[in-house]
């Protein structure tokens, strides 16, 4: 069972409101429908009396806990559609539960014709000159739901269906550092002269050949040109500092309609920037993106090419996670392993006999370790930053503790980690100061107390 929550704008009052609504949707058994009305401060948000945004959705794994940081996969509809099309036609909601991510489909404007659209400030689709900033707009959604939820700071997504893939492709180069992938269906980008973005992201672009409506090779819109969409792709080549060489990799059954597998794979993903690469899934004979609507086999093809891309940077704006009540630890917060980095994210605090040591200013750090060998339980420091100097204040409203401690006289590093759902106390002991690796010598698993 999923929980939906639907977001209803315009947003112009200055507290917050909850309205629960229990009755089953029609169209989707067994979901809670939450409407909530987040009534927000007029600062927090751009345009919000000037311009009219439809309803939005969040969708959330039945088993959520602010103990677990997800993936987030946000949604933007093509033109002319809303929030309750976009999900008929994408259907990612089925697939919230089985790969563990929070899923959002936020609303652009209306135009004139009462038509939903993104202001992507390329050909694609402001027909009347609006001066909306849906840029900014999304970078706000975005924080408003990291507030609210325990989202992945590595592992954030947009996915952009035509005029919505125009806006996902600009979000991706004003904010590149903000996600980790974005793709654009049946989208492109344009002719703008502009530098190359600071940082890289990866980017999948994906076009019928036969769509007559956002041509393969390119067209314009009302005067306005688009690039095709090997252009499109070729454009974030260059973006992404990728060499122009490609690969062509194994083909895709995208297009249930056209016999065998239809899509051609070229990847750019040599020389290219931290975290980046650059995909074109061209559907031959294919039509106006993955169809109307998207099959369940593209759907997750879609998904787990979303999902197994990354950002290397630190995960939140401190390590750890709230471990459940009922393990009566005596602490807020403790370590989590993230099985798809391989990486272990804690906080230590330096040592030395039982008293505070100092390194840096600090004896706190957050500390991020590979697994070197895990047959000899080794791990290796692969980053450290000080812990929480901004002082922020977990879900609860509490500073987060540290918990792990690294003696400095004796080489132990001590721990509780949580991996996947089960909660651990570890010890290691530092085998190779020089490359700051350390073998488990103590593993303890550690259960809820029964009342």
């Amino acid at each position: 069972m999923k929980y939906v929550i639907n977001v209803i704008h315009p947003l112009i009052h200055s507290a917050k409101s909850l309205v629960l609504v229990n009755d089953m949707l029609k169209s989707a058994p067994k979901i809670f429908l939450l409407f909530i009305i987040l009534m927000i401060p007029n600062h927090s948000w751009a345009q919000i009396e000037e311009f009219s945004r439809g309803n939005e959705r969040i969708y959330l794994p039945s088993d959520y806990t602010d103990s677990t940081s997800y993936p987030l996969v946000i949604l933007l509809h093509a033109y002319g559609m809303n929030s309750d099309t976009a999900e008929l036609i994408w259907g990612f909601s089925q697939s919230v539960d089985e790969y563990q991510f929070i899923y959002a489909i936020p609303s652009g404007t209306a135009d004139r014709n009462n038509s939903y659209f993104w202001n992507s400030n390329t050909a694609c689709c402001n027909f009347y000159n609006s001066t909306v900033d849906d840029v900014s707009y999304l970078y706000q959604y975005i924080e408003s739901l990291k507030e609210s939820f325990n989202v992945n700071n590595n592992r954030i997504y947009i996915v952009g269906d035509s005029n919505g893939g125009f806006m996902a492709l600009e979000f991706a180069y004003r904010f590149p550092s903000q996600i980790a992938a974005a793709v654009s269906s049946a989208g492109a980008t344009h002719f703008y002269s502009r530098n190359d973005p600071d940082t890289g992201v990866h980017i999948l672009q994906i076009q019928g050949t036969d769509d007559t409506s956002i041509l393969y090779s390119g067209g314009s819109i009302q005067g306005m040109p688009y690039p095709g969409a090997v252009a499109t792709a070729l454009q974030w080549v260059e973006y992404n500092n990728c060499l122009i060489s490609s690969s062509l990799e194994e083909r895709r059954d995208l297009d249930p309609a056209i016999p065998g597998a239809e899509t051609k794979v070229t990847l750019y993903s040599r020389g290219c920037k931290s975290g980046a690469s650059v995909e074109l899934w061209t559907i031959e004979k294919g039509g106006h993106g993955l169809g109307r609507p998207v099959s369940e086999s593209s759907r997750l093809q879609l998904l787990d090419w979303l999902l197994g891309k990354a950002k290397t940077g630190w995960p939140s704006e401190f390590n750890g996670t709230i471990p459940p009540a009922g393990l009566e630890l005596n602490l807020n917060n403790i370590g989590i392993y993230n099985e798809i980095e391989s990486l272990i994210y804690s906080c230590l605090e330096l040592k030395n006999y039982g008293d505070a040591y100092f390194f840096e200013e600090t004896s706190r750090f957050d500390v991020s370790f590979m697994i070197t060998d895990a047959m000899a339980g080794k791990i290796g420091l692969f980053n450290y930053r000080p812990f929480n100097p901004e002082n922020v204040l977990n879900k609860n409203l509490e500073l987060p503790d540290c918990s792990g401690n690294l003696e400095i006289s004796s080489g132990v590093y001590s721990d509780i980690i949580k991996v996947e759902e089960k909660f651990y106390e570890l010890q290691f002991q530092l085998v190779s100061p020089e490359a700051s690796e350390f073998k488990l010598f103590f593993i303890k698993e550690i259960f809820a107390v029964n009342i």
